[in-house]
Order: structure tokens, then sequence, then C-alpha cells
């Protein structure tokens, strides 16, 4: 017995189900970070006012690191959102949606952080001019740095 395939056909699902798969992803992601933002907000303020006796400033700076890591996991999906929907106008022979230059560069400068120079409060391009290549997507973010902190100037 014989199948018929088309390439084009299965090409657009694939692609559908991907930009489906990462739109849901970017949804989860979204309520995860907001409610991480809400409790790493309900916590200091509890702490500076001195309501919950059992806080101290070890797991506001476990809420602050896991507050930082939603938001890298944030970027990153609607990042793969943006590409999946590029793919999707690509298969069905549309002009590809616009790109979000602020989001590739936030998601690329995360990706390469483990290249960068690394500080107690952010990571910077190298300055050696060998390593040009390493830091190209932290020189293009504000300050041509990221924060690795919470509570200072806001990359997400």
């Amino acid at each position: 017995m014989a199948f018929f395939i088309d390439r084009q056909i299965d090409a657009v699902h694939t692609a559908q189900e991907f930009v489906q798969r990462w739109a849901e992803a970017v949804l989860r992601q979204a309520a995860r970070t907001r409610e991480v933002r809400r409790r790493t907000a309900t916590d200091e303020r509890a702490y500076d006012l001195g309501d919950v006796p059992e806080l101290d400033p070890w797991m506001l700076e476990a809420n602050r690191r896991e507050l930082w890591t939603e938001e890298h996991m944030l970027v990153w999906s609607a990042r793969q959102l943006e590409r999946w929907r590029a793919r999707l106008a690509k298969e069905r022979n549309e002009p590809a949606p616009p790109e979000n230059e602020a989001l590739k560069d936030a998601r690329d400068a995360l990706e390469h952080l483990d290249e960068a120079v690394l500080g107690l409060e952010a990571a910077t391009p190298p300055e050696d001019g060998t390593r040009r290549q390493q830091g190209r997507a932290l020189r293009k973010l504000p300050e041509q740095s990221l924060s690795l902190n919470i509570g200072g100037d806001k990359l997400f």
C-alpha cells in the first residue's frame, strides 16, 4: 500500500505544532514568573516590616535567584516562540513576522553568559580583542552588561 506524502503540508503542520508548544510554554512560564515575582515582593515587604519572623536574608536571596532563572526561562521560551513563528511563515511562503531585536539580544546574552567577564553585580563582554566574538550579544544590551542581581536594573 502506497501513501501519498506531501512534504510541504508536513512541514507546515510540524511548524504549527511547534508554535503551539512554545506558545503554551510561554503562557506557563509567564504564570510561573508572575507567581515568583509576587512571592518575592511579598516576602521582601514582610521582611522589611518584620511581619514574618522566620524570613531571613538567605530566604530572600533564594527568592531572587529563583526569580532570575524564571525570567531567564521566560526570555528563552519567548524567543523560541518567535523563531517558530518565523519558521511557520516560511513554510507557508509568507513574510516572516518582525523580529524583536531586544528579545533576541537578551536571549543571546543569556545563552553566552558563560563566556562573559563575571562580577558580583553584572556580566560584561571580554575586553580582550582576540575574543571579539565572545560577548557580542552583551555589547548590544543597554549598558553593555547583564545584571546578575534582582532588584537593580531589569533586563527582563
